[in-house]
């Protein structure tokens, strides 16, 4: 599989997502439930961040190497690491009230979902770069 063709899938995995999680960011927004309202909170926002970056990537005329994805993916593994811990930290020492407790739990499960993305493709990029070295 060419670099530009897993690069693509990569995108449209991810704006698959973006767009489920402004679906349901928006209808959870529209809860009475303060807990959802945060985590609804945090799928609007993620998946509007993250549809952006992939409408950039898919559009990229620039070819790409596996190498170089390769290396992105790597660091975004760590930061979606990162993202989860936030997520967490947020939860257990920032817990003011539900909603502040949502967009902690919402963090952990954008954070998750790009960590298993991003390993999976990962793993992918770099495979197609170590055969056709």
């Amino acid at each position: 599989m060419e670099v530009n063709r897993l690069a693509r899938l990569l995108g449209r995995a991810l704006i698959a997502w973006s767009l489920a999680s402004i679906i349901l960011g928006v209808i959870l927004l529209l809860l009475p439930v303060s807990l959802l309202q945060g985590i609804g909170l945090q799928a609007l926002l993620w998946g509007i961040i993250d549809i952006i970056i992939a409408l950039v990537g898919i559009f990229r005329q620039k070819e790409q190497s596996a190498f170089k994805v390769t290396r992105f993916l790597r660091i975004n593994v760590f930061l979606d690491i990162g993202y989860m811990l936030v997520g967490v930290l947020l939860g257990v020492f920032l817990w003011i009230d539900s909603f502040i407790l949502g967009n902690g739990i919402g963090i952990i499960i954008q954070g998750a979902f790009l960590f298993g993305l991003d390993l999976y493709f990962y793993q992918k990029f770099k495979a197609l770069g170590e055969s056709s070295a």
